[in-house]
């Protein structure tokens, strides 16, 4: 249950705000919106505000803004002719703004998400290459049952103050000693202060030559040096325009995986994300917030793409009518529109089918 409420909210806070930008850029350059709807399908709930119908529909799977212009008219006798209103006597730059709103839009709500997941567990800021996170120390979280490390009397929350020599040692430092000592010394602080100190043969009696030694302990640090929310604001910023690129590629390779029935580690379909977000959601609130940056920033990237029905699809075909100077037919561009979300759609149902079986097969 918390799952599916936790990825309901990550998925339609994006959604939102999305549209939301859309909303406010057509307004912005004097564009009406006929209707906003925060869901698809049927409309639950409806109230005009402001010249728009906002709605809620039933289904939690996206939203829309219906904006005059977008799409050709019919007469009475059904001959299709060019729209004369809203998006159509705009501007190329205009249009460009308004369909680029819910892109930008992610982004920024990306970044402060990211900052946010970044503040709350500094460790996160490696994985946006800025500064190296300073930590302190290290504790014993976990002991494994029937570990070297049980038998000799460690326990969880235990401080290692020296091993072998060195003094406070980061986990990584402990990590290190552990792949080059030939004996082992510890000096560990228990819950209630008690120091004791642990002498073992190292690598153990009955490790295999080649493999490495285990101690049975799982180290986090003691203490995170913080970050200001400020700095973690423009590392996340940097690291999105950073990813936009590699997210691209990533989206290629994941749908050139699904048509070839190979192996797909690149994109995620609706199974792959709820279980990310259930996982995310039984650690913390910032691995969410972290997971919810992704998503918004994966969002973004994806309407971007030059693919008909998406945000860069339409921005393509509003750049070539300008370029060509003058329109398609009446019903041609958006018979390009509709080609394009079907072949969305068919990439989408293939990954859910192909994650549903790899899930069934596991």
């Amino acid at each position: 249950m918390l799952t599916a409420i936790v990825f309901i909210a990550i998925l339609m806070t994006a959604v939102l705000v999305h549209e939301l930008a859309h909303y406010i850029n057509a307004r912005s350059v004097g564009v009406s919106v006929r209707a906003f709807s925060i869901g698809m399908g049927p409309v639950i709930w409806r109230r005009q505000w402001r010249g728009t119908e906002w709605r809620l529909s039933l289904l939690p799977l996206g939203g829309y803004v219906d904006l005059p212009g977008m799409a050709a008219t019919a007469d009475e006798d059904g001959t299709l002719r060019h729209p004369n209103e809203g998006m159509a006597t705009r501007s190329l730059p205009q249009k460009l703004w308004v369909l680029s709103g819910g892109v930008i839009a992610n982004y920024v709500l990306g970044v402060f998400l990211l900052a946010g997941a970044v503040t709350l567990e500094p460790g996160f800021r490696e994985l946006l290459g800025g500064a190296p996170t300073e930590i302190h120390g290290a504790q014993v979280v976990t002991v494994g049952e029937g570990s070297l490390a049980e038998s000799v009397g460690s326990r969880e929350g235990d401080v290692l103050l020296r091993v072998n020599g060195v003094r406070d040692p980061t986990p990584a430092e402990v990590v290190e000693t552990l792949g080059t000592a030939d004996a082992l010394r510890l000096e560990l602080a228990g819950t209630t202060g008690q120091v004791r100190e642990i002498e073992l043969a190292w690598p153990p009696a009955g490790t295999p030559p080649g493999e490495r030694a285990l101690l049975g302990i799982q180290l986090a640090p003691l203490s995170v040096e913080p970050i200001a929310y400020g700095d973690a604001l423009a590392e996340s910023a940097a690291f999105g325009v950073r990813m936009l690129p590699e997210m691209v590629v990533a989206f290629v390779r994941g749908f050139g995986s699904a048509l070839t029935g190979a192996t797909n580690e690149d994109v995620a379909g609706p199974v792959g994300m709820v279980s990310m977000v259930g996982q995310a959601a039984q650690v913390g609130v910032a691995p969410v917030l972290l997971l919810a940056a992704l998503i918004n920033f994966s969002l973004g990237v994806f309407n971007l793409l030059p693919i008909p029905g998406l945000d860069g699809g339409r921005m393509l075909l509003a750049t070539v009518v300008a370029v060509r100077g003058r329109p398609f037919r009446p019903g041609q561009e958006e018979a390009f529109h509709f080609i394009g979300i079907m072949a969305v759609l068919a990439l989408i149902v293939l990954i859910t089918v192909q994650e549903l079986g790899g899930l069934l097969g596991g």
